[in-house]
């Protein structure tokens, strides 16, 4: 059976410098995307790691202990990704309250990080962020990407990942916009159900068309 293949939805005519965001699934590849579009020489905004660099901040790490406590603390002081994740993403309140903590500053550090580096020299620059849509992120980029992988596929390379079961992915993906609305938003789907190779070819195929 022949691999399956991507899909291009809304083409465009490619403005210099591109912004591409990708969204996707819980564990659909976007990171393996956004590698692959690095080593074909763009520039990748990465969003988790500024926000990891956010949470290292000390007013940052004091108002998440005023709000969340000790608990979501290593013995070293900084703040357990792990640890608060499970817990805000089991309760909306506190998922609101951690992004009322985090999201105006990240939202402005990632804007800043795209437009710096679209002032350089890369083909395209690349926003990998999990909540692109979400938080109208979508307003810094030329072209999306919808990384597409089966339930099951996303659900394996999590569990081997970071050792979540399914019920953790059904829990991320409910407090995200939902995956129609993110395919149907993109100017291409990407599948990557099958090799790394075979991502490789259709991101080829996508980096042709939106770069000059």
């Amino acid at each position: 059976m022949p691999n399956p293949k991507s899909e291009i939805r809304n083409p465009k005519s490619p403005p210099p410098r591109p912004v591409i965001g990708l969204v996707g699934g819980v564990g659909a590849g976007k990171s393996l995307v956004a590698s692959q579009l690095a080593q074909l020489g763009c520039e990748v905004v990465d969003a988790d790691r500024i926000g990891h660099a956010l949470l290292d901040e000390p007013r940052i790490r004091q108002a998440v202990r005023e709000r969340f406590g000790d608990e979501v603390f290593d013995p070293s002081g900084r703040v357990d990704r792990q640890c608060l994740g499970r817990r805000v993403f089991g309760s909306p309140e506190d998922l609101e309250a951690l992004e009322a903590i985090l999201q105006p500053e990240l939202t402005e550090r990632v804007r800043r990080a795209v437009l710096d580096a679209r002032g350089g020299t890369a083909a395209a620059v690349v926003l990998d962020a999990p909540l692109i849509l979400e938080k109208g992120l979508d307003a810094l980029c030329d072209v999306m990407v919808y990384v597409r992988a089966p339930v099951e596929v996303r659900q394996g390379r999590v569990r081997r990942a970071r050792g979540w079961n399914p019920s953790e992915v059904v829990r991320r993906e409910a407090s995200q916009i939902s995956l129609k609305t993110k395919q149907d938003r993109a100017d291409y789907i990407v599948d990557n159900s099958a090799s790394p190779e075979h991502t490789l070819e259709q991101i080829r195929a996508i980096l042709s068309r939106a770069v000059k």
